[in-house]
Order: structure tokens, then sequence, then C-alpha cells
């Protein structure tokens, strides 16, 4: 049997040596002195202090003997784990929680995280008073920075989709107040510098297939690398059709007619994705209040749609020339359509009104002018909002061109007196809008005063003292025009009388705008001062040729008598020589 004495002796050696075992990692810490290491990545997290200093996110607290330091001097020492001989790192137990959704559109974390709004972890306590900005400093969307995965991102644009739980909180979307969901682009597989499609359709035999690749890379599109794939679905990087086609690919093939506006929306009513491009977001919710749109959601797939006006693949710029959207082919554009009598008899729709506006003062200020500020049917019934400009509103939308016209017109009886008087279509036409003249103040023809006026009533009585004051003004400012022709063709300086015309032909166009007032005092003052220049300037040219003519004159009766003293001297010369070659 062992001695108590000696079990009592070893119990105390084996204290003394788990004593000394505790103590040796301590020992030789207090020898090593190595500064601790850094336990997390240093990308965007370079302000040490804003934790340290007091201690946040539960990180350590900086000693007393380290105060006045600044973060610049943090890494002098401290360095990350596993960097310039330090340990391995410490257990990631109080790493930030990584972001779960993207942060797209969502760089305003306090808005949901400050209170906990839909479901949001609410910051902790010792969060208090943090700006947006330091976020990131420590939270890293997942997958990042060595994040571990989170919950799936968001796979459609989050603009007007900020109310996720509309559709997310029950099976049955909540409906909200303002405008719909936009569209969310086609998801595929995505394939960085490889696009099958381009050289498989590129190869085949059919005409068609090998114009539609060489269309589509004629596009804006594929100037901006919109694939294949972004608007059919698909994978392009498959090397067989039928991976390249498969549901699993998301391949949607030829969109029905239907989907196609909401497909390009996908895209064009994207603010952040359109900013760059400078181009406008509202197409599609224009085109779905428009008539085309209207009919579109009901069902009648007759209506022009994005493809319709400006094409499938060949999408070129709007000031490209041969684009159909480029002012000089939006009438034809329209006309592929609106002059078809078959597709419009549905409708109850004219078909002649291209025929109109070719013959129309627009239509040759376009067509034969090349004048690209002429109206066509895009600056009236609009572009992605087509719509018939209401009756009531035809002076609202002539008035877009000619305001001052607009002004002067709202100035009228024909305006101030009701609602039932004639707008710029009644005495200018509509399509067939024809070149104004002074001529439709009289006779009872269509869009003359006298359809609606006899001429010997009071407002015929006006119809014929505005035709008096302006005509007169016209063939006296006529007139003058001519004289200085006639002076300019004589070889006057005709410089001055041109720049007083000029003010004459502004007084002149303004009293034809003034005469939409119907307001006598108003159009004669303007038109008695056009007269008043212009047969002042009459008078001055007339008076140049008529000077020009008396010194021409002259000058043929003074060319004549030097011409008959060079004659008389050189006869007198003659009979002098004859003298004097008989007296030799």
């Amino acid at each position: 049997m062992i001695n108590g004495s000696i079990v009592r002796r070893l119990g105390f050696v084996v204290a003394v040596l788990i004593l000394i075992l505790l103590f040796i990692p301590a020992f030789i810490a207090a020898q090593d002195n190595t500064p601790p290491p850094i336990p997390h990545k240093l990308e965007n997290r370079g302000d040490c202090l804003s934790c340290h200093q007091e201690g946040k996110l539960k990180s350590p607290k900086i000693p007393d003997d380290h105060v006045d330091r600044t973060n610049d001097m943090c890494q002098d020492c401290h360095q990350p784990a596993g960097e310039g001989g330090n340990a391995a790192p410490a257990p990631q137990a109080n790493t930030p929680p990584p972001i779960p959704h993207t942060l797209e559109n969502r760089d305003d974390c306090l808005s949901c995280h400050q209170e906990g709004k839909l479901q949001a972890p609410k910051i902790p306590d010792n969060h208090a008073g943090r700006a947006n900005e330091v976020c990131q400093d420590c939270h890293r969307p997942a997958g990042e920075a060595g994040t571990t995965a989170g919950a799936p991102q968001v796979p459609h644009t989050l603009v007007n989709h900020e109310n996720c739980l509309s559709c997310h909180l029950s099976a049955e979307p909540i409906p909200t107040p303002g405008p719909p969901p936009l569209p969310t682009p086609i998801a595929h597989p995505q394939a960085e510098g490889v696009d099958n499609c381009v050289d498989c359709h590129t190869k085949l035999d059919e005409e068609n297939q090998t114009n539609t690749v060489a269309q589509s890379q004629r596009s804006i599109h594929a100037d901006r690398n919109v694939s294949c794939a972004d608007c059919h679905g698909g994978d392009p990087s498959a090397s067989t059709a039928e991976e390249a086609k498969s549901p699993a690919a998301g391949y949607v093939g030829v969109p029905a007619k239907a989907d196609i506006p909401a497909l390009c929306a996908s895209c064009h009513a994207n603010v952040t994705l359109m900013r760059q491009y400078d181009l406008p977001t509202d197409q599609y919710a224009k085109y779905q209040e428009s008539i085309h749109g209207i009919q579109l959601a009901k069902g009648d797939d007759k209506v022009a749609t994005c493809f319709d006006c400006h094409g499938g693949h060949q999408i070129l710029k709007a000031n490209d020339p041969a684009s159909t959207v480029y002012p000089a082919n939006v009438p034809s554009m329209c006309a592929n359509c609106h002059a078809d009598k078959e597709l419009m008899a549905p409708y109850n729709i004219p078909t002649n009104q291209f025929d109109l506006y070719k013959q129309s003062v627009h239509g040759h200020a376009l067509f034969d002018n090349h004048d690209l500020r002429s109206p066509t049917c895009a600056t009236c019934h609009g572009t992605h909002g087509a719509a018939p400009p209401g009756f009531d509103e035809v002076a609202n939308v002539c008035g877009s061109c000619h305001s001052a016209t607009q002004d002067y017109y709202l100035e009228s009886v024909h305006v101030t007196n009701g609602d039932t008087g004639p707008k710029c279509v009644t005495c200018h036409g509509r399509y067939d809008v024809s070149k104004p003249s002074e001529a439709l103040y009289l006779g009872a023809e269509p869009r003359h005063c006298g359809e609606c006026h006899s001429s010997d009533s009071e407002a015929g009585k006006v119809a014929q003292s505005l035709y008096d004051t302006i005509s007169t003004a016209a063939t006296a400012y006529d007139d003058a025009e001519l004289a200085i022709q006639n002076a300019r063709s004589v070889g006057m300086l005709v410089s001055p009388l041109e720049g007083q015309l000029s003010q004459a032909n502004t007084d002149l166009i303004t009293a034809r705008a003034a005469q939409h007032t119907l307001n006598i005092e108003t159009v004669t003052d303007r038109a008695d001062k056009a007269r008043a220049t212009a047969e002042q300037v009459r008078a001055d040219a007339e008076a140049a040729i008529a000077a020009n003519e008396f010194r021409r004159q002259a000058m043929i009766i003074a060319i004549a008598v030097i011409a008959l003293i060079i004659v008389a001297l050189y006869l007198l010369k003659m009979e002098l020589d004859r003298r004097l070659e008989a007296d030799s």
C-alpha cells in the first residue's frame, strides 16, 4: 500500500505542474509582446477608429497608451491574420452579417433597418447615430469579401417595385396605387464574348436568316451589346440548337405581338439603364394610354407596336436618315398601316391622310424643301402616346408651333363667345393644310368666312375690313420689293432699302397673326406700319431709279457734246494742216 505522505507529495507536484502549464502561454505572450493580428479583411475598413475608438460592434477598444494614435498608424504594428508572421485569425463569431440582397437602388440602409421595416433586422443599440455611409464599412453583399451566401438576389429591376410585400406577402398580389410594375428582362444564361446564335444563323441556308443577322449587326442595339438572347431568350453559349432553345435557358423564340411592348420596356423603362443614353423612360406608360396600346390590351393584334414602327432587328438611331422614325420618313411609316384600306376598314378610319398631307403646305416643306421642322404625324398625334387630337385640342396642338397665332386666336370672339367657334382646322384644313391667304375672307366656299357669315352681316363686314387692311399692306410690300429688284438690276446699292423693307415684312407678318383676334384696331395698327414703310421704300427705290436715269441721260448728252467737240477739233486740225501745206 502506498504511503499517504507520498500521495500528498505527488498531488502537490501535479498541482504545481498544472499551474506552470497555465501560466506558460501568458508568460510567452508577455515575452513576445506581439500586437494582436487583424481578424478581418481590410477592404472598405480603413477607418479603424470608427469601431475601436469606442469598442463598437464588440470590437476590442484601443488601450490607454494608444490615445491620439491615428488610422494611418494602426497597420504599422497590426497586420491582417496570416500576414507578417501573425497568428491565424480568431474565430469569426462576431463577424458582421452579410447583406442578403442586391445594393441596386438600396443605398438608404436606414430607411428599413432603423425601425425594422418590412421585416428587416433592426440596427442594434450600439449602432445608434451611424449614417448610411458607414454601413458597408463592415457589412458586404453576400458572397463578397468572404461573406457567406445570403438570400437569393432580386431577379428584376427595383424601379416601381419598392413595395416587395405587395406581391411576396401572399399568393394574391395586393393592388397598390400608382403605375403598374415595370416588365422584367428575360432571364437567360449570360455568355461573355460568345454568341453562337449569330454563328449558327449566319450559316443557315435561308436567305432571310442571313439578312436577319446582318440587320441586327447594323442595329443600334448591336452597338450597345444587346444580344439575340436579350430579346429571344436561350443560351448563346450552347453548342446545339436543342440546348440553346431549351426552356431551362429561358428561350422565348418569336415574342407574341402582345408581349413586344413589355419586352422593349424591360430595358427602355429602366431609368438607371437609359440614363446613360439620355433616353426617355416613359414610352411604355404612354403607349399603354395610346389608342394602339388600349386596343392591344383588348386583344387586337393588328395595332402598331414598337416592332412595327422601329423595325425588328435593324433598329437605327432616330437621327439616321435610313431610320423608319427619321422625321422625313415618319409620314410614309404611319401610312404603311393608315393608308391600307383593308386594315383600316374595321376601325372606320379614312385612308387618304397621307395623300392629303403630301399636298399640304407642311408636306411640301418636308418633302420638297427637306425642312425637318415641318410637322409630321408624330408632331400632332404624339409618338408613343399616339392619339387623334380632339376637336377641342386642335388649337393647342397647332399652337405648339404657331404660338403667336394661338395667343391672338385665344383673344378672339371665336373663343371668348363660347367653345362652339371655329378651330384651326375649320379654316385651314386638318391634313391638307393649305397656304394661308387673305382670299379666305372673301366668298362662301368651304373654309372661307362666307361659309358661316353672309357678306352683309356684321361679321362679314369685319372680314371685308380685315381683307382690305391686310391686302393693301401686302400689295404695298410687293410693290416695294419689285422696286428694289428694279433698282438692283440697274446697279444701284439697295442694302439700306432692304433693311427697311425687312421691318415692313415683320409688321406685315405680325398683322397677319393678329388678324386671328378679329380686332380691326389691332390689325390696322400693324398693317398701316407695314404699308407706310413699304410705300416709303418703294418711293425711295423709284426715286433712286429716276435719279439714276437722269444721270444716264445727262451723261449721254455730255458724251455727245464731247464727241462733237472732238470732231470739230479734228476738222479744224485737218484745215490747218492743209493751209500749212499750201503755204509751204
